[in-house]
């Protein structure tokens, strides 16, 4: 019966020493922050020899099952927001692309009913009469060509006016 107790006994003792290398194990490790003399911080889990100051640091305790999943709901929610954000900007870059092509387009339209009208002021053929003195004056043709020209290039101008409008808007 005594072995069975020492036994007993010696079996205690090395499950309380499982168990108190256990907790040693599951304790933070010692973290150390030390002073360089030349000013330069270096963390170590041991204080280094010719350090100008060496402080022991404590670690925080590790976080609970209510902390760890209220940083996941947070880290969740940071994540849509960004989410959210970047769809945002993705629209915002896509409103200006668009707003700048438009600006592109009436200029060129601009471009086109101006020099329209720089070409078409020169008469063709059959758009003058002769006048009784010997000179020449334009037909109604001409002139309603004209007035439609001048008309176009104004449309024009309004075209770029409204364009540059809804682009500073999209901005």
């Amino acid at each position: 019966m005594p072995d069975r107790a020492i036994r007993n006994v010696l079996t205690l003792v090395a499950r309380a020493a499982l168990i108190a290398c256990a907790a040693t194990a599951v304790q933070a490790q010692q973290l150390y922050k030390n002073v360089m003399p030349d000013g330069r911080i270096i963390y170590t889990d041991a204080p280094l020899p010719g350090a100008a100051q060496t402080k022991a640091l404590e670690a925080p305790p590790p976080p609970s099952p209510v902390q760890r999943e209220s940083a996941q709901r947070r880290a969740e929610e940071d994540k849509r927001k960004r989410d959210e954000l970047e769809n945002r900007l993705g629209d915002r870059r896509k409103a200006m692309a668009e707003a700048e092509d438009r600006v592109a387009r009436a200029r060129q339209n601009l471009e086109r009913a101006q020099t329209a009208l720089e070409q078409g002021r020169a008469p063709l053929p059959g758009e003058t009469i002769g006048t009784a003195g010997g000179g020449v004056r334009p037909t109604d043709e001409y002139l309603r060509r004209i007035t439609q020209m001048e008309r176009d290039v104004e449309f024009a101008k309004l075209a770029v006016d409204e364009a540059l409008k809804a682009r500073n808007q999209a901005r």
